[in-house]
């Protein structure tokens, strides 16, 4: 017989939907990567990456493996969806010359199935935290990519503040989730648990 421990019900469950990441500056590896189309046809690269090195080296792993435990189709939440034509190219652009600076590589324009050659390289991503509404309406925060940079790049980026929701939202947007505009680089946060049909870009 197991007795509930002093302090349960007053303790937070700690789950891999629970752990979270802390805006900072991050050096990432890339895991995955993998060419698909948005609703309306245009081409996009999804990255799967981890956070490389330092004290939350592994992250992504970590809370994946947590989270399969609970929910055999829990996804990995350490993904990155860049469009690459259009008003996207100049932050694809960014994405690869930050791939190329921070790893003494080129990338082999024309060849099949290059994208797989950048799996293993390492990137610069400076992360912070939005603020959403569930469906529910509850008030929570994810931590995303906020610019991604050289590695070398990091030493002078600035963690970005926290981009909060108006305190009253309307009617209409009651119990949605909520999208701050891109920052001055072009770069969206998304709200973990959003499907590829409710991204703005998608």
């Amino acid at each position: 017989m197991i007795s509930k421990p002093q302090g349960y019900d007053e303790s937070q469950a700690f789950t891999g939907d629970s752990m979270q990441l802390q805006p900072g500056c991050y050096a990432c590896v890339i895991k995955q990567i993998s060419m698909t189309q948005t609703q309306s046809g245009r081409q996009q690269m999804a990255v799967l990456f981890d956070i490389a090195e330092g004290e939350n080296k592994e992250f992504y792993k970590k809370q994946y493996e947590i989270s399969r435990q609970q929910d055999a189709q829990a996804k990995w939440k350490g993904v990155h969806k860049q469009i690459i034509d259009g008003t996207s190219l100049p932050f694809f652009k960014g994405l690869i010359t930050a791939i190329e600076k921070s790893n003494n590589f080129q990338f082999p324009w024309g060849t099949e199935n290059n994208e797989k050659t950048m799996v293993g390289k390492k990137f610069g991503a400076v992360m912070g935290r939005e603020e959403f509404l569930t469906r529910d309406g509850q008030r929570k925060f994810a931590t995303k990519i906020f610019q991604i940079r050289s590695l070398d790049g990091l030493k002078d980026a600035k963690v970005p503040e926290d981009r909060l929701l108006p305190q009253t939202p309307g009617p209409a947007n009651a119990g949605m989730p909520q999208f701050g505009p891109p920052d001055e680089n072009g770069f969206m946060s998304i709200p973990d648990g959003i499907t590829d049909e409710e991204l703005p870009f998608m």
